[in-house]
This record gives structure tokens, sequence and C-alpha cells, in this order.
């Protein structure tokens, strides 16, 4: 009887001790995947990692394509000749260009000749000729600006007869991009008109046409 109490009290004694071992072997366990999910960054900080050095990369690459322009107007059109090229232009027979830049101001000149007719100084005049120096000016300035650093650009179009202003027009680079855009609606405008009276005109043939078969007929 002594032996079966001591035999079974053993058997507990094997069973408990099995028991913390198993429960201490899922303990340690546990403690390790928490430690393991604490040092292994998440999604999120992953991703902002691959992302940050995306965006610094890119940031890097604008920035020295940004700092390698130059930095005014100015100096653009001087580094690439541009000055020289429009120095004395002609625009017509009676008339000369003349453009250059001071600092981020693009200036041009047209310089008509004394003995010019008078329908050659009346295209600059009114509202046709100040389009028409608006378009010469935002052309120059929208297409030199963004090449440089510059925060901003103005132009200014001058039409002269000698020491006359015939007409004069300023405009800076948001009304320059402003107008450049409203013409080429403007001509897109056209375009279509052109292109719808075309096809009226086409239909319009097709349908004498056919009337002339008929009364063949």
């Amino acid at each position: 009887m002594a032996e079966n109490k001591e035999l079974k009290a053993s058997t507990e004694a094997k069973r408990q001790k099995k028991a913390e071992r198993r429960d201490a072997k899922a303990a340690r366990k546990e403690a390790n995947k928490v430690e393991e999910k604490k040092s292994r960054p998440n999604n999120i900080v992953l991703a902002l990692m691959i992302f940050g050095v995306l965006i610094i990369m890119f940031a890097f690459a604008g920035g020295y394509n940004y700092f390698s322009k130059p930095a005014t107007i100015e100096k653009y059109m001087k580094d690439n000749g541009i000055d020289q090229m429009y120095s004395d232009v002609p625009v017509s027979e009676h008339t000369t260009m003349k453009l250059r830049a001071d600092k981020n101001t693009v200036k041009i000149w047209l310089n008509i000749d004394e003995d010019a007719p008078d329908e050659e100084i009346e295209q600059y005049k009114g509202e046709e000729g100040t389009k028409t120096l608006k378009n010469m000016g935002a052309y120059f300035l929208t297409s030199t600006k963004p090449q440089t650093r510059a925060l901003s650009g103005t132009v200014k179009v001058k039409a002269q007869q000698g020491d006359e202003k015939v007409n004069y027009v300023k405009m800076s680079y948001s009304e320059a991009k402003k107008f450049a855009k409203e013409l080429e609606k403007e001509a897109e405008k056209e375009a279509e008109e052109g292109a719808d009276t075309d096809a009226g005109e086409e239909a319009d043939a097709d349908a004498d046409a056919d009337a002339a078969e008929t009364e063949g007929e």
C-alpha cells in the first residue's frame, strides 16, 4: 500500500515537472515572437524607407538640373548667343528687330524705317498691332525663362520709328503664359471651324453632284 502511494506521488511529480517544462518552453517561444516582432520594422516603416530613398534620389536629380541652369535670362541668352543672333534681324522690308535681356527682363525693339509706307506703321498700331507685339513678347519670354533659375520674368516690346514710339507693351511671365494659351485656343478653334467649313463645302459639292446626276437621268 505504501509502495503504491510512493509510486503515485512519483508519477504525479513527473507529470508536474513535465507540465512546468512545457509551460516554460511555450513562454520562451512567445517571448521570442514578441522580441522578433519588436526588432522587425513593420510594413509602413519599410515603405517609408524605400520611398524615402526614391524621393531623395529624384530630389537630388531635380536639384542638380535646377542649379545647373543659368541664374538669369540675360545669362542664358549670352551663354547661347541669342542676344547676338537677334542683334539686328529683318522682320520685314522696312522693319528690323533687336533683342536683349537685362537680368530677367526681355527687351525687344522693332525699328521701323523713316521712309516706311503707312501700312507698315499701321500694322503695329491699334488692337491688332498690340496683339502682334504681345505675341512676339510672349514667345521669347515663355521660351527662355523656363531654361533658367529665374523665379519671375518680364518682357517689354516697343515699336518705334526714329524717336517716335508707335506702340508699346509690357507683360509679366504669368501674363505671357496666359496670352500664349489664349492664342493656342484661338488657333485650335480656327482649325476646327476651317475643318467644319471644308466638310460643309464637300457636302454641298456632293449634293450638287447628286442633283446634277438626278437631272441627267
